[in-house]
């Protein structure tokens, strides 16, 4: 079964959590801190991994919450 991936990165001038494969995003935030925490607490509810983008695309760090 495939896990559940969320990404953060830059949207404009704010930062977005959205569920990989989906179009609309989770949540919204000014500051890229705050959207790290959502997609965090996300990840680890679906035990399933973080991506953090950052402002121009390039992946900075993954996160793995699996058990």
């Amino acid at each position: 079964m495939a896990k559940t991936t969320y990404v953060v990165q830059a949207s404009g001038d704010v930062w977005i959590v959205q569920r990989q494969g989906k179009k609309s995003p989770e949540s919204k935030h000014k500051l890229k801190p705050k959207a790290i925490a959502a997609g965090r607490r996300l990840a680890k509810r679906a035990e399933g991994f973080l991506k953090i983008k950052g402002k121009t695309g390039k992946i900075q760090a993954t996160r793995n919450y699996s058990k």
